[in-house]
């Protein structure tokens, strides 16, 4: 006897799109959801880009082309990256093992952080783009050039706006 949908209810544990387990759908929705705040430093010079987010994950992005460390720990992360210009292109995979990239870049006043989120989702691999902006903090000394490799500064920026 079915109950609550017409024609019946589910029997047993229902899995997500395309078989994903809920490890998978947990990381989709990290991935998804914005961070409250972001600081970008380059920590080696035109080389590795860190990138902190509220929740005290790190992701470090090597433009060097060097062998990335796969790393199970979520607060921790290595990925690929290069320069577009001014700006820092990411070259990942998506929890599901599509194709995914990340654009960071600053505003033309230097007073916004724009992730700009390119991936591919569902079984026609319809395209999906997703931007946040992140406002600078108050006080901060971040300037325009913040985003290009050479000069690239901590910007910390607080809440995104959708």
């Amino acid at each position: 006897m079915g109950g609550g949908y017409p024609g019946g209810g589910y029997g047993g544990r229902r899995m997500g799109s395309q078989g994903e387990t809920d490890e998978e759908r947990q990381k989709m929705q990290e991935l998804l959801r914005p961070s409250q705040g972001l600081t970008l430093a380059e920590a080696k010079k035109d080389a590795e880009v860190d990138l902190f987010d509220d929740q005290e994950r790190k992701r470090a992005f090597f433009t060097d082309g060097r062998k990335l460390q796969k790393s199970k720990d979520l607060n921790y992360q290595e990925i690929a990256a290069h320069w577009e210009g001014s700006r820092l292109v990411t070259d990942e995979k998506n929890p599901r093992g599509g194709k995914m990239s990340r654009t960071y870049e600053l505003s033309y006043d230097g007073t916004q952080l724009y992730e700009t989120l390119h991936m591919t989702v569902g079984r026609n691999n319809t395209p999906l783009v997703i931007r946040y902006a992140y406002d600078q903090a108050p006080g901060s000394g971040a300037s325009a050039s913040a985003a290009a490799p050479a000069s690239a500064r901590p910007a910390p920026a607080p809440a995104p706006k959708q």
